[in-house]
């Protein structure tokens, strides 16, 4: 009983947890600087959580253990299986990370589609993305994980970390210098805030990284504009964000060539990190190669060299590539200010093939090569950067032209959907005042509505009504068939000449079981007990017609039984005397009459089995016996139009045949539900 209560407690204790920690499982995106030298480190400080998962031996991941080991719901193990391997993204160990989303999405492989398993395949996914966007610098491979995650995380039970998802994919898209399809994520972000209705305070990492786009397109002003807007809700931000924040405001002043600012603001970052308990993570060390380029661009060359050391070390222990190239640049950087051209040519010869990274940084290694290539005479290779470096910014120039013509797009959009807006609240206003004349059509519809219903229930009624008398019809015919003149004549003429004891005898029983009949007639339903009771009598008398070779078999439920089933009055006498008359009176030597009745908890069966001639419709002494068929269906006839589900009577009559295909009798079959409907 424990584990059964650890595994729901555990799943909302999850979602309360990863809403605490500010995205945790959605990689609180909120978008990068595109453009920026140190965008792929900066990223890092969005994906971390709040001030107790950054701490190795906190609350948060002792929770998270403590869970994980008593729940016996796998989801619920996965949910916290994920969350720890967020923590190590930004850890000492980032490369545990990759192993923990891997293991949670195969398990989830495995389990059948549905909202929940979605929801954690998508952080799962999410997590991988963030490894190799950045840890390994693959940004086609985090766009493709991205991609899928978004989907996943659409079709789920989390659909409120979609955002975030989609501010990802935009970083990812932007680290390859796709700011049109970048800013394109943003806006559906902020779209789907808007939209699942999710806490304003989301709009500002995202409003953040449209900051980061217009400073890659060096539109400094309108930069500034939406990083103030963050700064006045610097206090509402969870710890997280606010080291996203000041990541990225540094990078726009170290853009905009405000060292002084720049400075301020990233060491302002190092001590909200420090305090935050992360002295030891990728954040610290981004920060440091931060400040180390500050340094070397205000001629602080001690100061540059001492936080590049530190940096490096830690992305070479990572295998961090892009951190390696970005903090060798820093390197060449020192070496050229101090004029050890040796030096340049030891840490070029060290890093061997060069990747694929963002613009910006490769700007900041080429302004550096083309330093040492002219310092070194080597004029050619210079020149051959620079061209090369003017195509790379022709196509970051192409694309910030299409931002641009995307901006003037979307704000040429929002002004027409501002204007369809108001056309549309000047229709509504006419609506309002059309309204009143209508209403009056309304209430008399509504009146007119009510009167149909109020008719509809006095129909239902009559109809109800008229059906109890055709039941009480049925009843008083099947009276009048059942106790005949003929039948009266025949006992009166047989038996009151021998002995008067005997007519006496026979009379008395004649007139029970004409009491018996007058008193069921008055009935529409009676117990199994009642029914077999009444036949039970008819057939003493009757027997006294059909000979003394007659034999009678009638197996029933116990008494107890026999009392709870309810079946039409004279239903069963109906198919005796028929038997009786029709069947049995029909042929010489013995006649058997057997009546078999059975209880199952939803049905009562009733068998009628005689060894007369059968049953032939065609014969024309039958007009009796369909008269009192008529009535057996026309009673469930009635019977079953009140009862609209399952619960439906059935009659059926046939022949019995023998083994070699002769006809020895007639068997009528009744089925009656136990739950029927009485009327």
């Amino acid at each position: 009983m424990y584990h059964n209560k650890c595994s729901v407690v555990a799943k909302q204790t999850f979602h309360t947890l990863i809403i605490c920690v500010a995205s945790v499982c959605a990689m609180s995106c909120g978008g990068h600087k595109s453009g920026d030298a140190r965008t792929e480190y900066e990223q890092a400080q969005f994906i971390r959580t709040n001030d107790s998962i950054l701490r190795l031996d906190s609350l948060s991941l002792r929770l998270c253990d403590s869970i994980m080991a008593a729940t016996d719901d796998s989801l619920t193990y996965y949910d916290y299986y994920i969350l720890k391997g967020r923590y190590y993204l930004l850890s000492a160990t980032p490369d545990s990370a990759l192993h923990y989303a891997r293991r949670t999405r195969d398990f989830m492989e495995k389990q059948p589609s549905t909202s929940r398993t979605r929801g954690i395949k998508a952080i799962a996914n999410s997590t991988e993305a963030s490894f190799y966007h950045l840890l390994r610098h693959n940004p086609q491979e985090a766009i493709r994980l991205n991609t899928l995650a978004y989907r996943q995380i659409i079709d789920s039970d989390l659909k409120y970390y979609a955002p975030e998802i989609a501010a990802n994919l935009a970083d990812a898209y932007i680290s390859v210098d796709n700011l049109p399809e970048g800013a394109k994520w943003y806006r559906r972000a902020l779209l789907l805030v808007d939209s699942l209705d999710l806490p304003k305070t989301k709009n500002i990492t995202l409003y953040m990284g449209l900051g980061q786009i217009y400073t890659s397109m060096n539109d400094f002003s309108s930069a500034r504009y939406y990083y103030e807007m963050s700064e006045r809700q610097f206090d509402m931000m969870k710890p997280n964000m606010q080291s996203y924040f000041l990541n990225n405001y540094g990078n726009y002043f170290y853009f905009k060539h405000d060292y002084a600012n720049a400075l301020s603001t990233f060491r302002r970052l190092q001590k909200h990190i420090k305090d935050s308990g992360a002295g030891d993570t990728y954040d610290m060390y981004l920060c440091k190669v931060n400040l180390a380029d500050i340094f070397l661009n205000i001629g602080q060359v001690d100061s540059a060299e001492a936080y590049v050391n530190q940096a490096a070390d830690y992305f070479e222990r990572n295998g961090v590539r892009i951190g390696v190239y970005y903090a060798n640049t820093i390197r060449i950087g020192i070496a050229l200010k101090r004029q050890d051209y040796a030096k340049v040519a030891g840490i070029l010869a060290s890093e061997g093939k060069v990747g694929e990274y963002n613009q910006s940084i490769k700007n900041i290694r080429s302004r550096y090569m083309r330093w040492y290539y002219e310092k070194t005479g080597n004029y050619k290779m210079a020149y051959e950067d620079l061209l090369k470096n003017i195509a790379q910014n022709d196509s970051l120039e192409h694309n910030r032209t299409h931002m641009k013509a995307a901006e003037i797009m979307m704000r040429y959009t929002e002004d027409t959907l501002k204007l369809h807006h108001q056309l549309e609240i000047n229709e509504k206003n006419a609506e309002v005042n059309k309204s009143k004349a209508t209403l009056w059509l309304f209430v008399s519809i509504a009146l007119a509505l009510a009167s149909f219903i109020v008719c509809g229930i006095i129909t239902l009624r009559k109809r109800k009504l008229q059906t109890r008398m055709e039941i009480l019809t049925l009843r008083l015919n099947n009276a009048r068939q059942r106790i005949s003149p003929h039948f009266v004549f025949n006992v009166l003429n047989t038996r009151i000449g021998p002995t008067a004891n005997e007519e006496t005898d026979v009379l008395l029983r004649l007139t029970k079981l004409i009491r018996s009949s007058l008193d069921m007639t008055g009935k529409s339903w009676v117990t199994l007990r009642e029914e077999l009771h009444f036949i039970r009598d008819y057939i003493a008398l009757e027997r006294t017609l059909v000979g003394e070779d007659f034999g009678l078999t009638i197996v029933a439920p116990d008494e107890k039984t026999q009392e709870e089933v309810k079946l039409p009055a004279m239903f069963i006498q109906i198919l005796v005397e028929n038997a009786i008359k029709h069947g049995l009176k029909c042929i010489a030597g013995h006649k058997q009459l057997d009546i078999s009745i059975s209880c199952s908890d939803a049905m009562t069966y009733i068998e009628v089995d005689d060894n007369g001639p059968g049953f032939d419709i065609r014969r024309t002494d039958n007009k009796r016996t369909k008269n009192g068929l008529d009535i057996i269906r026309q009673t469930i006839s009635i019977v079953n139009q009140e009862n609209h589900g399952t619960a439906k009577m059935h009659f059926s009559i046939s022949n019995r045949e023998d083994d070699n295909g002769n006809i020895c009798g007639c068997r009528a079959t009744l089925r009656i539900p136990r739950n029927i409907k009485y009327i």
